[in-house]
């Protein structure tokens, strides 16, 4: 199902029936010793109890699920339950220790007053698994209906058992099994109508995945009766659906039925409505390591698709993939551009940088990034994500992003004018928002102007350095520990939001790899960089008044856990000036903020940390 680490029922049997085709008695013999070995003392009685000679297939399973009493043995613990439902009473009246400080619900989970009824039911669909096994489907079809009733049943407060509820029972098989039976009870004329209907009302176990037509084949080692004839059906069926699930059935159908052709017709016919057909496609050419035609079927999809459709980036991705493999710069160059262009991030920023090469190539394709940047923050997209219906991925959402990635681009173009009048416009507070560059912009000339490698910065404009980059790429890509993240709420006194939102925690290997490439990126930045000694001085100057600034924004106001932040910002600002040999300007920076707030001992605390952090003796005494 969704998890690529489970095998199927079919492709397990397979392998077991092929392991011992292989074996001699011996082989086997020596495998059952070191399972022995391996089992624990409590254990060694049901190791040899599970080695006894195994009854009959039929008279087992007949034994096992009592098919006579099933349904009404589901039926009186439906009944039950649904009795527990309406007696129950208000969460923290049955619970109320369980709530921690932070108002979650210690260990419990939403089964509630329920959890006596999970064992019950757990046997119950281990029953009818077995009557699944012994083939009488029709049994199967209407236990699992009446099982999966059970399972929607709820009481005043929302609690129920679900199916992940449900101890050492698989839910996706279960899905699979109940599905499997409609299909092989179902008239063939009916079929593809009620098992559309079923596949999207049950749903697997994982809630992003979506049971599909090989899962119902492969849990069972029975081939799929008419298989043929509802291929057909089906494909004919599901080109009148709309949606995302059946736009992946539909796909899977066809490439099931009809392989790479059939994939191909589809998408060059009918790509516009189902663009993903062109990844089926590609995926199927690439199995036959056919990378040349996969450049070429994607350059195709470009030029059909819509140009403000987000999934062109994902074409893109994979036409740079198949360049790669044949080593087409220029086709690479192209695909980095179509991809940035349909989600202008900052890892895709980098990916159109790192592509071309460098000098007046890479500058104007840099501002051509800017541009485009510029108008996509203009006319941003109306929603965020889709909501409501099933989605393979993220591939068709459109790309949020926010002035930190103009802000990256206008400084690796090397337009620091351009990114002090955006800088300049902002507040002092919330550097963290990616919608307030002034942080950004301030550790970059900081870091520029100190003239030192951007490995190797003082230790408190290293900080500042690090955690500026930190915006824009996404908090799970760092493993720094930064002392302005506040660890109840997410949020610092000067408003600034230092939360994860990234969602799902989840990151891929480009976004884990941008803080490496961003740094390498702005140093080859900064080497290639030659300033005037007056713009130096006029840019250093304005950036020790706004750190001056942002120390009387936040201390003054008593923003008490950004002190730190006020603190490293001025220290980093006095490093730059003491790596250029202004040690004057460095002590006039440091006693000045020392001086400004006398009175406020958590700052002149966190001074004394910044200072210290620059080897520095502290020389006030300690309170």
């Amino acid at each position: 199902m969704s998890s690529t680490d489970k095998m199927s029922l079919k492709a397990f049997w397979n392998a077991v029936e092929q392991r011992l085709a292989d074996l001699s008695a011996d082989g086997l013999r020596s495998i059952l010793r070191a399972m022995a070995q391996e089992t624990l003392p409590m254990q060694r009685r049901a190791f040899l109890k599970a080695l006894e000679p195994v009854a009959g297939t039929e008279a087992m399973a007949q034994a096992a699920m009592q098919q006579d009493k099933l349904l009404a043995d589901i039926d009186d613990l439906g009944s039950e339950i649904q009795s527990a439902a309406d007696q129950s009473e208000p969460w923290e009246d049955d619970y109320e220790h369980e709530w921690d400080d932070y108002g979650d619900y210690g260990d419990e989970d939403s089964v509630g007053p329920f959890e006596t009824f999970v064992e019950p039911l757990s046997a119950l669909f281990d029953r009818v698994e077995a009557v699944f096994d012994s083939g009488n489907l029709e049994l199967a079809r209407i236990a699992y209906q009446k099982l999966f009733e059970i399972l929607s049943l709820e009481d005043n407060y929302g609690r129920g058992i679900r199916l992940n509820d449900v101890e050492g029972v698989d839910g996706d098989e279960v899905v699979a099994r109940y599905l499997r039976a409609i299909y092989e009870t179902e008239s063939p004329k009916h079929r593809p109508q009620v098992l559309f209907a079923q596949m999207q009302q049950v749903r697997p176990s994982q809630p992003i995945a979506h049971v599909t037509l090989g899962d119902i084949s492969d849990i069972s080692t029975k081939p799929l009766p008419d298989r043929d004839r509802f291929l057909r059906d089906w494909i004919e069926f599901l080109h009148k659906q709309s949606g995302g699930e059946a736009d992946a059935w539909l796909r899977e159908a066809i490439r099931l039925s009809q392989g790479a052709a059939g994939l191909e017709k589809l998408a060059r016919a009918e790509g516009k409505k189902h663009p993903r057909a062109y990844l089926d496609w590609f995926t199927a050419l690439e199995q036959e390591n056919k990378y040349g035609q996969v450049l070429t079927a994607a350059q195709e999809a470009l030029e059909k698709l819509p140009d403000k459709l987000p999934i062109r980036a994902a074409v893109a991705d994979r036409l740079c993939a198949a360049a790669a493999k044949v080593k087409d710069a220029t086709a690479l160059r192209a695909g980095r551009w179509h991809a940035f262009a349909a989600q202008p991030t900052l890892p895709r920023l980098l990916d159109v940088r790192d592509a071309t090469p460098s000098g007046n190539e890479r500058a104007a394709v840099m501002q051509q990034a800017i541009l485009h940047i510029k108008n996509y923050l203009a006319h941003p997209p109306r929603q965020q994500g889709t909501w409501g219906g099933w989605r393979e991925d993220n591939l068709e959402d459109e790309a949020w992003i926010d002035k930190s990635v103009l802000t990256h681009a206008y400084l690796l173009a090397g337009d620091w004018e351009a990114a002090h009048q955006l800088a300049a416009r902002e507040k002092t507070l919330g550097w963290s928002s990616g919608d307030n560059p002034q942080g950004l912009v301030v550790a970059c000339f900081f870091a520029l102007l100190s003239g030192q490698p951007v490995d190797a910065l003082p230790k408190n404009l290293t900080q500042l350095w690090q955690q500026a980059l930190q915006t824009g790429v996404g908090y799970h890509s760092y493993s720094y520990d930064y002392a302005d993240y506040d660890d109840n709420d997410g949020y610092d006194d000067d408003g600034d939001d230092d939360s994860d939102d990234d969602g799902d925690g989840r990151a891929d290997a480009q976004e884990k790899d941008t803080p490496r490439r961003l740094m390498q990126a702005y140093a080859e930045t900064f080497a290639a960089t030659v300033l005037t000694d007056e713009q130096q001085l006029r840019v250093l100057s304005w950036c020790t008044k706004i750190a001056k600034q942002r120390m009387d924004d936040i201390v003054s106001n008593l923003h008490r856990r950004s002190y730190g932040k006020a603190a490293q910002l001025i220290a980093a600002c006095a490093e730059v000036w003491q790596a250029r040999g202004q040690t004057d300007k460095a002590e006039a920076m440091l006693n000045g903020a020392r001086e400004s707030y006398p009175r406020h001992r958590a700052f002149q605390s966190e001074l004394d940390t910044a200072m210290e952090r620059m080897g520095r003796s502290v020389r006030r005494k300690r309170r």
